[in-house]
């Protein structure tokens, strides 16, 4: 892939992909099944970028300094977010309403900023491992961290368009659709955990000494919202 995409273009094949993803998140709420699971925004986020293009991002060990920033970057935004979808019916729904999807949507920012600091955390304590280990510790953590915050701001740019009376209507779907993304999302992070915890475990001290950048060479050209 021939990263050459401008900052500008970058956002703009963003917001198309998040906008991709929010109608897959539609269906769900309809049926009231989670039916989106992480694997799959990845896969759509593959087939996107073959037809459209990434956005540029460095390497070498450049990529690493690039991708805490980006995790950094995220984490301000992360709540912002939420508050802006709930902004757009604030005067258009009943004060019970809105108390209920202004909680549902902050319990699940929360839970997206507690994954980043958890991510960078685990990408810090994996950087000690030889170039292999590493390697392998961005092509699993990367695409989760990517789908989790994809598949979240498509929920929350779905709520933002939906018009406000329709809103109030999907409320119990939409809170046991979001429960069960954040269920996933647990679940994966606590078996990326045990991974790292081996990895390190297994690690020799001496493996300390590797250029942990080489492993940039793993990453995939995500579209990323900064």
């Amino acid at each position: 892939m021939d990263y050459t995409i401008s900052e500008a273009s970058c956002s703009n094949l963003v917001r198309e992909f998040i906008r991709t993803l929010a109608s897959r998140v539609k269906h769900d709420i309809e049926s009231g099944k989670p039916r989106l699971t992480l694997v799959d925004v990845v896969k759509l986020a593959s087939e996107f970028i073959e037809k459209h293009g990434s956005c540029n991002t460095p390497l070498g060990s450049a990529y690493l300094v690039f991708l805490f920033g980006q995790l950094d970057s995220l984490n301000k935004i992360v709540f912002d977010k939420s508050m802006e979808a709930m902004s757009a019916h604030l005067e258009n729904v009943v004060e019970e309403v809105y108390s209920i999807l202004s909680l549902m949507l902050t319990r699940y920012a929360l839970h997206e900023i507690n994954l980043i600091n958890n991510v960078a955390a685990i990408l810090r304590s994996g950087m000690s491992l030889d170039n292999e280990r590493v390697i392998r510790l961005l092509s699993i953590v990367e695409p989760f961290i990517f789908a989790a915050i994809a598949r979240y701001l498509a929920v929350v740019y779905l709520v933002s368009v939906t018009p406000s009376e329709r809103l109030s209507r999907m409320t119990v779907h939409l809170e046991r659709v979001i429960s069960g993304y954040m269920t996933e999302e647990e679940r994966a992070f606590t078996a990326i955990k045990f991974y790292v915890n081996m990895a390190v475990a297994q690690a020799e001290p001496a493996s300390g000494g590797s250029d942990a950048g080489e492993a940039s060479e793993d990453n995939r050209g995500y579209p990323t919202e900064t």
